[in-house]
């Protein structure tokens, strides 16, 4: 046979953003070979008719960093056309890490990603010491193809142990930390990611490590990158300021790398603040320099109960009491002077992310019989019904069900007007998934197939050409893939095939297949046919294949890749 698979038929949308057409597609080693009216034989046909073939998505923001360990199809990616992930994001990342770092690593990823404690404790087994030693341990053993960056919060522990979250570090601690980002570039990382969002610590209230660097250690950092020419820096300031433009527009003009800044998308709090976030990033691609923002296709959802819940941890009252042991938090949350002081927090002008609209907030599922009826309403509605004002009935209905009543929020996405505009953006990278974070809060496996179904066929707002264009080759050139993000003899057989007509994602699931029977929230797609990694299908007929074809991406600093080249 010529061929070890063809996709006959389809109809092809090759990443570029090019006009779509008709054609076949061979694949053998791995690799596209041949596009467009293929006879030759082939080990495996797989038949397109009516279908779209596309390359695979790229979801480019995961914190999968523990999740592919145990699971090496990063489930759900594959059922959303997902062929490639990118994990050590927000500075969190498993590497570089003495044996005495483990605990503290775990601390950021507990807090700051909300993955159980008891699941990274079971599910991860250490035994790497290099960011490198990392990567080497993931290859051969995974579905999808996986790369990551190196994390800024586990080289300044490697560097500077607790005291990281401490102080600032020492001119001779910075040296080290390069060192250490240099290794991890030059092993394959695909650029290094920072966070100095204010609400965001470890799981015993202190700051992760990389909120206390200054200004000279971040630079130094990244100016390794600059050095080589390669990777981009993923950056999180927390609540989103026009001042941080700024701060992008410097660090884009001092390393020329990509700037990966978080996040545009329309707020309820801010409904205007995204216009103005293009407005200030234009001048910055104006001027040479890039300066992505990153965006989602879907409200920001967080299902919460008050005994699991980050939702108010902007509010010094609301997260000193959500740090309490659960009893004490009952009995806090029954305290009238208490309660006083919640309302206080929630009339403070000041900006925050939480959008103190009560009728955006929803009661999911209430755990009583009598209660069952506010199931689907808003806590406005629940408290209308209740005859009680919103925050008291709220309070009262999850102490009436021992903290247990799940609520749903979203604090961002409600304008279709406004989402057309960020999605068709330039300046815009598409996909915010945070999959393997969260994971009982919320499950955003599915922004490419929502991108494809509500915002293409449902809203005609950008063309199936653009959106698969966004979801592949303009990440791909982003993050420097080499030969993945098209439809080209050469690349990668990356492939995803999928009904235009149907294609959409899900509401998230609840599943219980973490480490120790964990409960988390999957996402599952229609429409989607079949995902091909390296030319084999990993998913197919929505089922898991048990094929592990995955390879690991690593950058363009890569030694093994300038060896090769030599």
């Amino acid at each position: 046979m010529a061929y070890d698979l063809v996709i006959k038929g389809g109809r092809i949308y090759d990443g570029s953003g090019m006009p779509s057409y008709m054609g076949d597609i061979a694949i053998r080693n791995g690799r596209i070979v041949e596009i467009g009216r293929i006879s030759d034989g082939a080990r495996r046909t797989i038949d397109a008719g009516g279908l779209a073939v596309s390359p695979g998505f790229i979801d480019h923001h995961t914190h999968m960093d523990a999740q592919i360990l145990w699971d090496p199809y990063a489930t759900s990616e594959p059922q959303h056309g997902v062929t490639s992930i990118v994990m050590g994001n927000c500075g969190l990342a498993l590497a570089p890490a003495k044996p005495s770092d483990h605990d503290a690593i775990v601390k950021s990823f507990v807090r700051v990603e909300a993955i159980p404690r008891s699941v990274l404790d079971q599910g991860v087994p250490w035994g790497w010491h290099t960011y490198g030693d990392y990567l080497d341990a993931l290859e051969g053993k995974i579905g999808v193809n996986v790369g990551g960056l190196a994390g800024h919060i586990a080289v300044r522990q490697y560097a500077m142990g607790e005291e990281s979250v401490e102080r600032a570090a020492t001119a001779k601690e910075i040296e080290q930390m390069k060192g250490l980002v240099l290794e991890a570039m030059e092993s394959g990382a695909l650029g290094i990611s920072t966070n100095r969002n204010e609400r965001h610590m470890r799981e015993d209230g202190k700051p992760v490590g990389s909120r206390l660097a200054t200004d000279e250690e971040l630079f130094a950092l990244c100016r390794v990158l600059s050095d080589l020419n390669s990777g981009v820096i993923e950056t999180i300031l927390g609540l989103n300021k026009i001042d941080h433009f700024k701060f992008y527009d410097r660090l884009a003009r001092v390393t020329g790398r990509p700037i990966l800044w978080q996040s545009l998308q329309h707020r309820w709090a801010e409904p205007n603040l995204w216009r103005e976030q293009l407005d200030a990033v234009a001048p910055i691609f104006e001027d040479g320099y890039q300066a992505y923002g990153l965006s989602h296709t879907v409200p920001l959802v967080r299902h919460f109960s008050l005994k699991n819940c980050q939702v108010f941890d902007e509010f010094p009252t609301w997260k000193a009491i959500m740090f309490l042991p659960v009893e004490a938090r009952r009995e806090a949350l029954k305290e009238p002077e208490t309660r006083k002081k919640l309302r206080a927090d929630l009339l403070d002008p000041r900006r925050t992310n939480f959008h103190r609209r009560w009728d955006v907030v929803r009661v999911e599922k209430c755990v009583k019989p009598e209660n069952q009826r506010y199931n689907g309403k808003s806590v406005a509605e629940m408290a209308a019904l209740r005859g009680q004002e919103p925050l008291e009935a709220f309070l009262d209905l999850a102490l009436e069900e021992n903290l247990d009543t799940v609520f749903w929020n979203a604090n961002n996405g409600g304008d279709a007007a406004a989402m057309g505009e960020i999605l068709r953006s330039p300046y815009v990278l598409i996909g915010t998934s945070d999959a393997g974070a969260h994971v009982q809060f919320g499950a955003d496996f599915g922004y490419g197939t929502t991108l494809l179904g509500l915002w293409v066929r449902e809203r005609q707002l950008l063309s199936l050409e653009y959106a698969v264009h966004k979801l592949t080759f303009h990440i791909a050139s982003i993050f420097g893939l080499e030969g993945r993000g098209l439809l080209r003899p050469g690349y990668a057989a990356d492939v995803a095939i999928f009904d235009p007509k149907t294609v959409g994602a899900h509401e998230p699931e609840w599943a219980n297949d973490y480490p120790g029977k964990t409960k988390r929230l999957i996402q599952r797609a229609e429409g989607m046919h079949a995902t091909i990694v390296n030319g084999r299908p990993i998913y197919e007929d929505g089922k898991l294949t048990g094929e592990l074809p995955g390879e690991v991406l690593r950058g363009t600093a890569y030694r093994g890749r300038q060896a090769a080249a030599a």
